[in-house]
Protein backbone atom coordinates (compact mmCIF):
# COMPACT_ATOMS: atom_id res chain seq x y z
CA UNK A 1 0.00 0.00 0.00
CA UNK A 2 2.71 2.17 0.64
CA UNK A 3 4.25 1.93 -2.83
CA UNK A 4 1.58 3.32 -5.04
CA UNK A 5 2.00 6.63 -3.42
CA UNK A 6 6.01 6.29 -3.47
CA UNK A 7 5.66 4.92 -7.35
CA UNK A 8 3.21 7.83 -8.11
CA UNK A 9 5.77 10.72 -7.44
CA UNK A 10 8.73 9.03 -9.03
CA UNK A 11 7.13 8.55 -11.68
CA UNK A 12 6.44 12.68 -12.08
CA UNK A 13 8.72 14.77 -13.69
CA UNK A 14 11.36 15.98 -11.24
CA UNK A 15 11.21 19.53 -11.87
CA UNK A 16 7.37 19.80 -10.64
CA UNK A 17 7.44 17.73 -7.93
CA UNK A 18 10.74 19.68 -6.38
CA UNK A 19 9.52 23.18 -7.95
CA UNK A 20 6.54 23.58 -6.25
CA UNK A 21 4.82 24.36 -8.93
CA UNK A 22 1.34 22.61 -10.69
CA UNK A 23 0.93 19.96 -7.34
CA UNK A 24 -0.82 16.98 -8.84
CA UNK A 25 -2.37 16.36 -5.73
CA UNK A 26 -5.07 19.00 -4.88
CA UNK A 27 -8.02 18.97 -2.35
CA UNK A 28 -10.31 18.48 -5.38
CA UNK A 29 -8.68 15.87 -6.93
CA UNK A 30 -8.70 14.01 -3.06
CA UNK A 31 -12.42 14.21 -3.00
CA UNK A 32 -13.20 13.18 -6.26
CA UNK A 33 -11.59 10.05 -6.07
CA UNK A 34 -12.85 9.15 -2.36
CA UNK A 35 -16.83 10.26 -3.69
CA UNK A 36 -15.48 7.56 -6.85
CA UNK A 37 -14.87 4.77 -4.56
CA UNK A 38 -17.83 5.30 -1.83
CA UNK A 39 -20.30 4.96 -5.25
CA UNK A 40 -18.51 2.09 -6.82
CA UNK A 41 -18.65 0.30 -3.12
CA UNK A 42 -22.29 1.25 -3.06
CA UNK A 43 -23.09 -0.28 -6.15
CA UNK A 44 -21.05 -3.16 -4.73
CA UNK A 45 -23.15 -3.61 -1.87
CA UNK A 46 -26.71 -3.19 -3.56
CA UNK A 47 -25.25 -6.17 -6.23
CA UNK A 48 -24.21 -8.16 -3.61
CA UNK A 49 -27.57 -7.63 -1.44
CA UNK A 50 -29.94 -8.43 -4.80
CA UNK A 51 -27.88 -11.81 -5.36
CA UNK A 52 -28.44 -12.72 -1.83
CA UNK A 53 -32.06 -12.38 -2.44
CA UNK A 54 -32.77 -13.65 -5.47
CA UNK A 55 -30.86 -16.33 -6.18
CA UNK A 56 -32.01 -19.72 -3.96
CA UNK A 57 -28.67 -21.13 -3.20
CA UNK A 58 -27.24 -18.26 -1.66
CA UNK A 59 -30.56 -18.22 0.60
CA UNK A 60 -30.89 -21.39 2.42
CA UNK A 61 -33.17 -22.06 5.07
CA UNK A 62 -35.69 -19.45 4.17
CA UNK A 63 -38.57 -21.92 5.01
CA UNK A 64 -40.51 -21.06 1.75
CA UNK A 65 -40.43 -24.62 0.39
CA UNK A 66 -41.57 -28.08 2.09
CA UNK A 67 -37.59 -29.05 3.03
CA UNK A 68 -36.07 -26.25 5.65
CA UNK A 69 -32.36 -26.14 6.54
CA UNK A 70 -32.70 -25.62 10.47
CA UNK A 71 -29.08 -25.41 11.61
CA UNK A 72 -25.64 -26.88 10.13
CA UNK A 73 -22.27 -27.13 12.22
CA UNK A 74 -18.92 -26.88 10.10
CA UNK A 75 -17.36 -30.21 12.44
CA UNK A 76 -13.45 -30.19 10.24
CA UNK A 77 -13.08 -29.41 6.34
CA UNK A 78 -16.03 -31.03 3.93
CA UNK A 79 -17.44 -32.96 7.11
CA UNK A 80 -20.83 -31.35 8.85
CA UNK A 81 -23.87 -31.92 10.25
CA UNK A 82 -27.00 -30.50 9.16
CA UNK A 83 -30.52 -30.56 10.81
CA UNK A 84 -33.25 -30.58 8.17
CA UNK A 85 -37.19 -30.18 8.69
CA UNK A 86 -39.36 -32.05 6.03
CA UNK A 87 -43.07 -31.63 6.56
CA UNK A 88 -42.96 -31.20 10.36
CA UNK A 89 -40.84 -33.90 10.71
CA UNK A 90 -36.41 -33.28 11.37
CA UNK A 91 -33.94 -35.41 10.02
CA UNK A 92 -30.04 -35.02 11.20
CA UNK A 93 -27.59 -35.58 8.55
CA UNK A 94 -24.04 -35.83 8.32
CA UNK A 95 -22.25 -34.73 5.06
CA UNK A 96 -18.94 -36.00 4.42
CA UNK A 97 -16.91 -35.67 1.31
CA UNK A 98 -18.36 -37.99 -0.55
CA UNK A 99 -21.16 -39.49 1.65
CA UNK A 100 -24.69 -38.32 3.77
CA UNK A 101 -25.59 -40.14 6.45
CA UNK A 102 -28.81 -39.94 8.41
CA UNK A 103 -28.24 -40.29 12.17
CA UNK A 104 -31.82 -40.12 13.33
CA UNK A 105 -35.24 -39.07 12.95
CA UNK A 106 -36.65 -36.92 15.09
CA UNK A 107 -40.32 -37.27 15.47
CA UNK A 108 -42.10 -34.31 16.29
CA UNK A 109 -43.57 -33.67 20.12
CA UNK A 110 -47.50 -32.98 20.64
CA UNK A 111 -46.40 -30.22 22.58
CA UNK A 112 -43.94 -28.61 19.96
CA UNK A 113 -46.57 -28.81 17.59
CA UNK A 114 -48.86 -26.69 18.85
CA UNK A 115 -46.45 -24.17 20.00
CA UNK A 116 -47.94 -24.51 23.62
CA UNK A 117 -46.05 -25.43 26.71
CA UNK A 118 -48.29 -27.49 29.73
CA UNK A 119 -46.35 -25.47 32.74
CA UNK A 120 -47.62 -21.41 32.82
CA UNK A 121 -43.33 -21.20 34.22
CA UNK A 122 -40.20 -22.31 33.91
CA UNK A 123 -39.59 -23.42 37.29
CA UNK A 124 -42.99 -26.03 37.09
CA UNK A 125 -41.32 -27.30 33.51
CA UNK A 126 -37.97 -28.18 35.19
CA UNK A 127 -39.96 -29.54 38.50
CA UNK A 128 -41.49 -31.75 35.32
CA UNK A 129 -38.63 -32.86 33.59
CA UNK A 130 -36.77 -33.84 36.87
CA UNK A 131 -39.39 -35.65 37.96
CA UNK A 132 -39.67 -37.60 34.82
CA UNK A 133 -36.06 -38.42 34.97
CA UNK A 134 -36.08 -39.98 38.36
CA UNK A 135 -39.17 -41.81 37.22
CA UNK A 136 -36.87 -43.41 33.82
CA UNK A 137 -34.00 -44.40 36.19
Amino acid sequence: MRLIPALIIFSLPATNVFAGTDSPFTLAAGFRLLWGLLIVFGVLLIVYALAKKKLSFLNAGSGKGAITVIETRHLMPRKSLCLFKVRNQEFLLALGNDRINLIAAIEPSPTAATGQTDHPDFAAAMADAAERSIGQR
